[in-house]
């Protein structure tokens, strides 16, 4: 050690300063707490593994529902043909009937949900969702609170018509969760998710906070229709 007190004192610093740097070096390395990386991947195996079992459920349902339709059929071309065999051809053709026009019923059916369903996924397709499952998030919300008018299109319960609701749902700030924020353009401004339109007479409103009495009153004055 030196004599000079002044250069001790230097060199005692500078060993401390060493002894920190070495010391905190490890954790700046190790910035990854391991402890939540292993959570997540727990997280993320269980929501998988969840996934997975509703999946088989929801088949098995479904597999269930084909055959139980397919029993009934057959039971229903069984009493047909009993009937005409016993020489009942005025009941077998009524009960033949029958089964025609609800086999019709049920196709008429499914090509108006078709229809709705193409209408409503395109005008949700104009938005940019986060991911698959928030998308269908969006479309459960808003298919069970549509209705058909007289001419076959699809609107809102409260009469707002279809377009117009789903950009209501998507421009609402409770759901702004569901939308994919837009990243920056790179010109020096940055554009970020659709925000209310306030003009419209909602004040920040969400569509879904109003009474079928309010929405009316809007549509009416011409603050949700017409709008593109």
């Amino acid at each position: 050690m030196s004599d000079n007190p002044e250069q001790n004192n230097q060199n005692i610093e500078d060993e401390a300063s060493i002894e920190t740097t070495t010391t905190e070096s490890p954790s700046v390395v190790n910035s990854v707490d391991p402890v939540q990386k292993l959570v997540e991947e727990k997280v993320k195996e269980a929501v998988k593994a969840i996934k997975t079992k509703l999946d088989s459920a929801y088949s098995s349902r479904d597999d269930a529902l084909r055959k139980l339709a397919e029993i009934e059929q057959f039971r229903k071309q069984e009493e047909i043909k009993r009937l005409q065999e016993d020489g009942k051809h005025k009941e077998a053709l009524e009960l033949q009937l029958a089964e025609e026009r609800a086999q019709r019923s049920v196709y008429e059916k499914r090509v108006v949900e078709l229809t709705r369903d193409m209408e409503l996924r395109n005008a949700l397709g104009t938005y940019s969702f986060k991911n698959d499952s928030a998308f269908n998030m969006a479309y459960r919300e808003v298919v069970e609170q549509l209705t058909q008018d007289d001419n076959g299109g699809w609107r809102h319960k409260s009469g707002v018509s279809l377009k117009d609701f789903v950009r209501q749902f998507a421009e609402s700030e409770e759901n702004a969760f569901l939308i994919k924020s837009k990243v920056s353009s790179g010109s020096g401004s940055s554009s970020t998710t659709k925000t209310p339109n306030t003009s419209s007479g909602l004040d920040g409103k969400s569509l879904f906070s109003l009474s079928q009495d309010e929405v009316l009153k809007l549509a009416r004055e011409g603050k949700l229709s017409g709008r593109r």
